[in-house]
């Protein structure tokens, strides 16, 4: 693993090569994520064939991304295609995930069957206030949720399964 940049030195090269890049546009383009991406890739590309071309196909294009920003240049909808399948090889081959995935999905389960048991309690006991039973259902399912999924989240960074 020595002999890669970090996370922290990923985010220094993309900042400077993404220098006048409006922010919208990083937002938009969902870019935070780009620095950790790179450097799980960087990691393993001696290891797995695409991953490395992959990774060389990004860095290459990041030198050119804030003025492709600034334009709105039709070469932003390849760097997207090659962001996108990046992320579901790493996904589908490697079992690697982005930070927060998990932790999101579990919320939203737990919302919904939070939801779902207070709707079960509306219907089954008689005289109780819909708005507040909706209400503390969700708010109890969304912090077993956020429980969960930051559980599962640190238990996939253990295993060095996280970007």
């Amino acid at each position: 693993m020595s002999g890669y940049r970090t996370i922290q030195q990923w985010y220094e090269i993309l900042s400077s090569r993404l220098k006048g890049a409006p922010r919208e546009s990083i937002r938009f383009y969902s870019l935070e994520a780009f620095p950790r991406l790179m450097h799980h890739l960087e990691t393993h590309k001696s290891e797995c064939e695409v991953c490395r071309e992959h990774f060389e196909a990004l860095d290459k294009m990041s030198f050119d991304l804030g003025q492709w920003m600034k334009t709105d240049a039709p070469e932003m909808v390849q760097f997207q295609a090659e962001l996108e399948e990046s992320v579901r090889h790493l996904r589908t081959s490697h079992q690697v995930f982005p930070k927060g995935l998990w932790l999101s999905r579990f919320v939203l389960m737990g919302i919904l069957v939070g939801i779902v048991g207070a709707l079960i309690t509306i219907v089954v006991v008689a005289g109780v206030v819909i708005g507040g039973v909706l209400l503390t259902g969700a708010f109890i399912g969304m912090l077993v949720g956020w429980i969960a999924g930051k559980n599962k989240e640190h238990r996939i960074k253990k295993q060095n399964r996280l970007y």
